[in-house]
């Protein structure tokens, strides 16, 4: 795939704070911390739920997916250890939107979630119609 200058790609990454340090969490993985917060509201967890199995049925995970976040690897890379982020496509808007809505039912929830964005996320080492893998090299996002 060959990108170009005006393709923006789009990440949702939300932090936890564990011994008083800041750590990215996958936004998938903060749902399940999201129904144990004790400042959740209802209409967001039910928000999340329902957010929760439109993913699931509408955004491919690689068969290569290695549990601890947003992390994947490519398996003729195994050996180099090689691992990468997942992004939206800028044409992924319904993805996106829905994304958007996760977000705001996370924060209701008390997590922070940050949107980052880039037009070089690296080598890309996966993809679908939505969503790209890309080793990020020395970016740090």
């Amino acid at each position: 795939m060959s990108l170009t200058a005006d393709q923006t790609y789009v990440r949702f990454v939300c932090f936890e704070m564990v011994e008083r340090q800041r750590n990215r969490l996958g936004v998938f993985q903060a749902m399940d911390l999201a129904e144990q917060s004790e400042v959740a509201e209802e209409w967001a967890l039910k928000e999340l739920a329902a957010l929760d199995r439109w993913f699931t049925t509408h955004l491919a995970r690689p068969d290569f997916f290695v549990s601890g976040g947003d992390r994947y690897r490519n398996r003729r890379a195994r050996a180099d250890n090689q691992t990468g982020l997942s992004w939206f496509k800028p044409g992924a808007t319904e993805h996106i939107q829905r994304m958007h809505r996760l977000k705001a039912a996370l924060e209701a929830c008390g997590m922070h979630v940050e949107i980052v964005t880039t037009r070089d996320p690296g080598r890309i080492i996966w993809q679908d119609d939505h969503q790209i893998v890309a080793e990020p090299g020395h970016r740090r996002f």
